[in-house]
């Protein structure tokens, strides 16, 4: 059976990675990661499961009768014990402690106006913990930091890969930060994911898998990558959208960006950095000192993260 009847007939669309020969089928937020030559598939970036030969290339890709009828019945694959879950945020306001951040310091009549990104991301963060735990009482909101607190990137992090979840379960990594430019007229919100093009060599456990090949292990990790670059990038763009709904009136959207940051490198999950605006632009500073404007920043990360949510678990 060729792909475009599978995709005809369970409704699924196709990703094909033409420098690396490999493809995946998605429905929903579920995928089935393949490659020509190989006989097994990866289904949401952990679970192997033996499909036959599939033969071919970007134009003409075939499945054997028993591969097709298993990538369709598991594209098919609904609720219960295997569906797919967010089981914990992370929210990681940026800097703290000796670390402030970036600066903002403004003549406002006959005063001087500062004001620093830890308190702004950090104001910002337990306010969208707030709204996280009303709506997922269920679920693990965590903070990297609660209060005026210093911690090194390597420790954010691996707070975040430490988190214990199940097989079907995600954590998700949200990171929020304060711009800044040497041009004061700068302005705006962005949300940057992981540049596509980076790999990290370890997303995958071979215990975990039960897969001890360095060749196989090396091409799930691969896709586990391919998987993670999708989830970030359609959680940066929801994210990027409540926000825009919540202050576009008064903060242009900047769109979203991509940056090997250490905290959406070393993050196995899902991984997104926001920043919230410009310290730098005496308007935006004086929005960003304004608890109501706040707020509203909140309110945008919270409305993009349910929104995401709600997609992955559909």
């Amino acid at each position: 059976m060729s792909v475009e009847e599978i995709i005809s007939t369970s409704g699924a669309r196709l990703q094909w990675d033409a420098s690396r020969q490999m493809g995946t089928l998605w429905k929903g937020y579920t995928s089935i990661g393949f490659r020509p030559g190989r006989d097994y598939a990866v289904v949401n970036g952990h679970e192997i499961v033996d499909i036959g030969p599939v033969v071919g290339n970007s134009g003409s890709i075939r499945f054997s009768e028993h591969g097709a009828q298993e990538v369709v019945r598991l594209l098919a694959r609904v609720a219960g014990e295997e569906q797919r879950r967010i089981a914990a945020i992370l929210i990681d306001p940026g800097h703290g402690g000796r670390d402030p951040g970036t600066i903002g310091r403004h003549r406002v009549g006959d005063e001087l106006f500062e004001i620093q990104e830890k308190d702004i991301v950090l104001d910002v963060s337990l306010r969208l913990r707030r709204l996280l735990e009303a709506t997922y009482p269920d679920r693990q909101i965590v903070m990297s930091r609660e209060d005026d607190t210093y911690l090194t990137l390597e420790q954010r992090t691996d707070l975040a890969n430490a988190i214990e979840i199940g097989k079907h379960e995600a954590v998700l990594f949200v990171s929020v930060h304060a711009n800044a430019s040497l041009n004061s007229r700068a302005r705006g919100v962005e949300v940057w994911y992981l540049t596509p093009e980076f790999r990290r060599p370890d997303l995958l456990d071979p215990e975990q898998v039960g897969v001890s090949d360095p060749d196989v292990l090396s091409i799930l990790n691969t896709m586990r990558e391919e998987e993670l670059t999708i989830e970030s990038v359609l959680l940066a763009r929801n994210i990027l959208s409540g926000i825009h709904s919540e202050v576009g009136d008064v903060s242009p959207n900047r769109g979203l960006k991509k940056e090997a940051w250490y905290v959406v490198r070393e993050a196995k999950m899902p991984s997104v950095l926001v920043e919230l605006g410009f310290v730098t632009n005496r308007d935006e500073a004086l929005l960003l000192g304004d608890p109501r404007y706040l707020q509203s920043l909140a309110e945008g990360i919270y409305n993009g993260i349910v929104t995401f949510v709600a997609g992955f678990e559909q």
